[in-house]
């Protein structure tokens, strides 16, 4: 037997999906990290959101890095007098290694690769390499006296905030690199009077860190709150505020997808509704609260049904309940749907309320070419006949 549950236990035991978010939201995130099963949702959806301008920076990185690569060869007359230093063969192979990895982050994040390799990490990968091979590059020119884009490297430390799927810290460290990679090889290649003059470059990438920084984090803890808030509103828009199961807007939605995709796929799947019966009854001898509790507890069972990604469980209004199980022919549902009902008449309810609950089933699966309101209202005729028949039984047809 079920224990007896309260309207607030019986919400309790069906935690929102919603839940997380509010209590995120309550609790803060100064510190831009969510628990994890939301800072996973939270990164997917970034990823998702931001990819179509990661790939147009992608794109304008691809095609200013091949400029540098051309100036390199035109600047160090490669062609003609080949390569004097073993440090020039470095950045040549640096420069190029870039071109390679500007041209892969673009393959993995406009192809399926992109569910394997989020476009947050390959973001922050590639802006790790241009920005150490950047730096090395700047400090291999001064130290045979030749003119740096210093300036490059400022763009590069700054360019790691844009919004391109990375979060704060990923973009911080990003572009730390080229601030950190230029003071050590500096002090590794330069002599000491062209450290002097570096030193000024350097002092000015790690003033553009903060400044870059200050403007992410603001822009990413109002993106995490927008978050939070969206997911919150969307859920509420789309649950039933008494049961938390879907609501028919959503269900209907749902249902409609689940039968296109059925039939691309050879599916079957089976549509039931479900009514209480004599609630109005029990509403009117037992008072409104006990009857919120009775359909709380009727929603946990249902909600139980739905076990699989695809299935689906409703509360469609009043006392009338849907639930759909995709990939399920009628004769694997009966016994569903039966067990369903069993569980139903064994709910325990408070004392004093001596009249079990039971329900009434109507169910079908659709044919071929039938739409979600020719299937509903065969699904609600069987509803009838089950109502007809004396209650506490499921029709089928």
């Amino acid at each position: 037997m079920l224990q007896s549950l309260t309207s607030q236990d019986a919400l309790a035991s069906q935690p929102a999906p919603d839940e997380a978010h509010a209590r995120q939201l309550s609790d803060g995130f100064g510190a831009l990290r969510f628990e994890p099963a939301l800072e996973a949702e939270y990164q997917q959806s970034l990823g998702r959101e931001q990819l179509g301008p990661a790939i147009i920076c992608a794109w304008l990185a691809l095609f200013i890095w091949t400029g540098f690569v051309v100036y390199d060869l035109i600047r160090l007359d490669v062609f003609n007098q080949g390569v004097a230093y073993a440090d020039m063969w470095l950045l040549l192979i640096g420069r190029w290694s870039v071109l390679l990895v500007l041209a892969m982050a673009l393959i993995s994040v406009s192809t399926p690769l992109r569910e394997r390799l989020p476009v947050g990490v390959v973001a922050f990968w590639v802006f790790s390499v241009v920005g150490l091979i950047a730096a090395l590059n700047a400090v291999i020119y001064k130290s045979h006296g030749m003119e740096a884009a210093d300036t490059a490297l400022v763009v590069v430390v700054m360019a790691a905030f844009l919004p391109l799927a990375m979060t704060f810290y990923a973009a911080l460290i990003a572009a730390l690199i080229p601030a950190v990679v230029a003071t050590l090889a500096g002090i590794i290649w330069l002599d000491t009077s062209q450290f002097t003059q570096h030193l000024g470059q350097v002092v000015m990438l790690f003033i553009a860190v903060p400044v870059g920084a200050v403007g992410a984090y603001l822009r990413e803890r109002a993106h995490r709150h927008q978050f939070l808030l969206t997911a919150i509103l969307s859920r509420q828009a789309q649950a039933d505020p008494l049961t938390d199961l879907a609501n028919r807007r959503l269900f209907e939605r749902h249902a409609d997808t689940a039968i296109a995709h059925a039939a691309r796929n050879g599916h079957e799947i089976v549509l039931a509704i479900i009514d209480i019966d004599h609630f109005k009854a029990f509403n009117d001898r037992f008072g409104h609260a006990a009857g919120d509790s009775a359909l709380c507890q009727v929603a946990s069972v249902i909600h139980q049904a739905a076990r699989r990604p695809m299935d689906m469980a409703a509360r469609l209004g009043g006392e009338e309940f849907a639930l759909l199980l995709y990939d399920c022919n009628m004769n694997r549902a009966r016994p569903v749907l039966e067990a369903l009902r069993g569980r139903v008449s064994d709910i325990a309810l408070s004392p004093g309320e001596a009249a079990p609950l039971t329900i009434s089933i109507g169910a079908t699966s659709p044919t071929s070419g039938e739409d979600l309101d020719t299937i509903y209202d065969r699904a609600d005729q069987l509803l009838y006949t089950s109502k007809s028949s004396g209650r506490d039984r499921l029709t089928t047809g």
